[in-house]
C-alpha cells in the first residue's frame, strides 16, 4: 500500500508539472504571436510612412521645378504643402530622439500622413528597437534623408527669394534645376536604402519569431502527449489497483453477477474519465491546429521550405490527433449517457458527405477519392451519433489501407433494417484477422472488447453494434480491397 501512495504521489506531480509546463508554453505562445504582430504592424507603418515621405519630397521637387519656370505662386503653395510631409516625419524623428511629449510626435507623424491607427505602432517600434543595429541604421538613413530635405527647402526659398525680387536670369533657372536634380538623385537612394533596411531586418525579427513558435509548439505537443500517455498509465493503474482488490473481496463476495456489474460500473466510469481527459486536451490540440495553420501560411511566404516542412507536420499530426480525440469524446458521451438516446430521422447522404469532406485531405495524400453513393432521399432513423462514430471509423480504416485507389459509401434500407457499407480497393484483411473480430463480435461481451491487440477502432465499432443491436460482414481480397457491411434492424 505504500508503494501505491508512493507512485500515485509521483504520478500526481509529473501531471502538475506537465499542466504548468502547458500553461506557461501557451501563455509564452500568445505573447510571441502578439509581439510578433505588433512588429509586422509596425513595419508595415514604416514602410507606409517612407511612401508618403518618398511621394512628398518627389511631388513638392516638381511643383518647385515648375513654379522656377512658370512664377506661377500656385505652384510654390503647392510645393510648400507637399513638403511639409516629409518635414513633419522629420520633426516627429527629432521628437523621438529627444523623449518629448508623445503629442508632439503624434503632431509630426500626422503632418507625415501617416494613418492615425498607426501612430502607437510608430512610437513603440522606435522606442524598443532604435538600439538594434538594423534599426539604428535605417534611423541613421533617416536623418540623412531630413538634412537632403533641408537643402530642397533652402533651394526653394533661393528660387522663391530670386522670383520675388525679378533677379532669376536663365543661367540661375538652370544652376538651381541641376542642384535640385543632384539632391532628388541622393534622396531617392537614401530612401531606397531606408526601405530595404527595415525590410531586411523585420525579416530577420520574423524568422527568429518563427522559429520560437515552432520550439513551443513542439513543447506543447510533447507535453500533452506526455499528459496523455501518463493519464492512460494512470488507468491501466487504476484498473489493476481494483483487480488487487477484488482478490481481497472475493472471499466476501458470493454472487456473480454482483462482481459482473460492479466491474461493468467500472469501466464505464474508466470511460468517463477518458471522456474527461479528451475533453481537457482539445482545447490545447485546437489551439496547436490554429498555430500549425499559421506557421504553414508564414513559412510558406516567406518561401522557408525547411520551416514550411516541419510546420505542415505538425500542422497534419494535431489534427489527426484532434480528430481522434473528438472520436473518444463522442464514444465516451455515449456511455455517460448509460446507452440511452433519442430516436431523430436525419439524411443519411448529409452525415456521409460531412465525413467525406473531413477525410477528404487524407485520402488525397494517399492518392485516393472517397465516392458518396448513397440516395440523397434515404432517410435514416439510427442514433446518428453512434453511426457517426462507426462510419468515421471504418473510414478510417480503410483510406489508411488504401493508397491510389478508391473508396465508396453506399446504403440502402427497408421496413425492418438499416444496411450501409464501406467498399475500398485496397490491401484487404487477412481472413486470421476477419476471423478474430466476427469472433470477438459475436461473444456479445463489450466488457472484452476494450482489451485488444489490433488498434482500438474496429473495437469501437463491434462495442457500438452491440448497443445498437446490428451486425457486420467483412468480405476481402488481399490486395485487391475489403467491403465491410453494417446491418441494423429496427
Amino acid at each position: 500500500m505504500e508503494g501505491i501512495k508512493a507512485f500515485r504521489y509521483f504520478k500526481k506531480t509529473n501531471i502538475i508539472i506537465l499542466l504548468i509546463l502547458i500553461f506557461v508554453s501557451c501563455s509564452a505562445l500568445i505573447f510571441i504571436n502578439c509581439f510578433t504582430i505588433k512588429i509586422l504592424s509596425g513595419s508595415r507603418a514604416y514602410v507606409n510612412g517612407e511612401s508618403h515621405y518618398s511621394k512628398g519630397q518627389k511631388d513638392a521637387v516638381r511643383h518647385l521645378i515648375t513654379y522656377l519656370y512658370t512664377d506661377n505662386i500656385e505652384q510654390w503653395k503647392l510645393y510648400e504643402n507637399e513638403l511639409s510631409v516629409p518635414q513633419g516625419d522629420g520633426t516627429a524623428r527629432i521628437a523621438l530622439i529627444k523623449n518629448l511629449n508623445t503629442d508632439i510626435i503624434k503632431k509630426g507623424f500626422r503632418n507625415g500622413r501617416n494613418h492615425e491607427k498607426d501612430l502607437d505602432d510608430l512610437i513603440w517600434v522606435f522606442k524598443n528597437f532604435k538600439a538594434i543595429p538594423f534599426m539604428r541604421k535605417a534611423i541613421n538613413e533617416w536623418r540623412q534623408g531630413d538634412i537632403l530635405i533641408s537643402q530642397i527647402d533652402s533651394i526653394g526659398d533661393e528660387i522663391h527669394k530670386e522670383i520675388i525680387n525679378g533677379h532669376l536670369t536663365v543661367t540661375s533657372r538652370n544652376y538651381f534645376l541641376t542642384k535640385l536634380s543632384d539632391v532628388s538623385d541622393k534622396l531617392t537612394i537614401n530612401e531606397r536604402n531606408f526601405s530595404n533596411t527595415l525590410g531586411e531586418g523585420t525579416r530577420e525579427i520574423r524568422d527568429y519569431l518563427i522559429y520560437t513558435n515552432i520550439f513551443f509548439v513542439l513543447i506543447i505537443f510533447g507535453s500533452v502527449s506526455l499528459y496523455y500517455n501518463t493519464m492512460i498509465k494512470r488507468l491501466l493503474f487504476s484498473k489493476n489497483e481494483i483487480n488487487e482488490s477484488n482478490k481481497y473481496l472475493q472471499t466476501m463476495i458470493t454472487d456473480l453477477e454482483n462482481i459482473k456489474t460492479d466491474l461493468s460500473k467500472e469501466i464505464i466510469q474508466q470511460k468517463k474519465i477518458i471522456g474527461t481527459i479528451s475533453h481537457d486536451i482539445k482545447s490545447p490540440l485546437k489551439y496547436i491546429v490554429l498555430i500549425g495553420k499559421y506557421l504553414c501560411e508564414e513559412t510558406k511566404k516567406t518561401n522557408n521550405s525547411v520551416s514550411h516542412k516541419y510546420a505542415t507536420s505538425i500542422l497534419k499530426s494535431s489534427s489527426q490527433l484532434y480528430e481522434f480525440t473528438n472520436v473518444l469524446v463522442e464514444y465516451s458521451d455515449i456511455y455517460i449517457e448509460e446507452k440511452r438516446y433519442e430516436i431523430v430521422a436525419y439524411p443519411f447522404y448529409d452525415l456521409v458527405h460531412k465525413k467525406i469532406e473531413l477525410f477528404t485531405e487524407i485520402a488525397h495524400n494517399n492518392n485516393s477519392v472517397i465516392f458518396n453513393k448513397v440516395d440523397k432521399n434515404l432517410i435514416s432513423h439510427v442514433n446518428n451519433r453512434i453511426v457517426a462514430i462507426i462510419l468515421h471509423n471504418l473510414l478510417d480504416n480503410a483510406i489508411k489501407n488504401t493508397i491510389f485507389g478508391e473508396i465508396e459509401v453506399g446504403a440502402f434500407a427497408d421496413k425492418n433494417k438499416f444496411v450501409f457499407w464501406i467498399k475500398d480497393t485496397g490491401i484487404g484483411m487477412d481472413q486470421y484477422l476477419i476471423d478474430y473480430y466476427i469472433d470477438l463480435f459475436k461473444s456479445k461481451e463489450s466488457e472484452k472488447l476494450i482489451l485488444n491487440n489490433f488498434g482500438i477502432g474496429l473495437h469501437f465499432v463491434l462495442e457500438l453494434l452491440i448497443i445498437l443491436k446490428g451486425n457486420i460482414n467483412f468480405s476481402s481480397v488481399v490486395n485487391a480491397g475489403t467491403t465491410v457491411t453494417v446491418e441494423i434492424k429496427y
